[in-house]
């Protein structure tokens, strides 16, 4: 089945200049890395008959491990991480696989009666369409009063699968995208 489609959100970032290596855990320039729980997200990117989509562009942003993204319209009141800007830009291989390392993101406030689930927003371009998704992470408890996730008729299609085996000193996740015609 397709990957369900979900909103943009309030955070796109402005002004950054996305990482283009995969690996958010560290900035350019910066003298230490992320503060959380690391993860490797892995996945393909594929079509609805389950080719893969070569070439495919993910673009991908998300709060950091205390659930504050680098955005100026982001009043929440915790802490930013200066070793983590939560943006980057992939392609998927000639496989369609892709490969992110990053920080698990923290919950977040939207109101005074919803907390965000830990997400990570993805945009993804394939070669005809552009899918627009977040990627929630399994066993989350806030997963099943998340508003935007329960709002899609298969919101399981949105929660990462657990690889068994980790990979050092992280979580290793997987998470396909299929878009409809690739």
């Amino acid at each position: 089945m397709r990957t369900p489609h979900q909103i943009l959100g309030p955070f796109f970032p402005l002004g950054l200049r996305p990482v283009t290596q995969g690996d958010l855990t560290i900035v350019e320039g910066a003298c230490g890395h992320a503060q959380g729980e690391i993860i490797e997200l892995t996945g393909r990117v594929l079509d609805d008959k389950g080719r893969p989509v070569p070439g495919a562009r993910l673009t991908i942003w998300q709060a950091n491990t205390f659930g504050r993204y680098m955005h100026p319209n982001d009043l929440n009141p915790a802490p930013l991480d200066p070793n983590f800007v939560g943006f980057a830009t992939i392609r998927s291989g000639n496989d369609g696989a892709y490969r992110i390392r990053t920080v698990k993101p923290g919950p977040y406030p939207v109101g005074p009666d919803w907390m965000r689930a830990p997400h990570i927003h993805m945009d993804v371009q394939g070669q005809f369409e552009r899918l627009i998704t977040q990627m929630y992470f399994p066993g989350e408890p806030l997963n099943a009063s998340d508003r935007l996730l329960m709002s899609v008729a298969e919101p399981d299609l949105l929660i990462a699968k657990p690889l068994r085996h980790t990979n050092g000193d992280h979580h290793m996740l997987q998470f396909d995208i299929v878009l409809a015609c690739g």
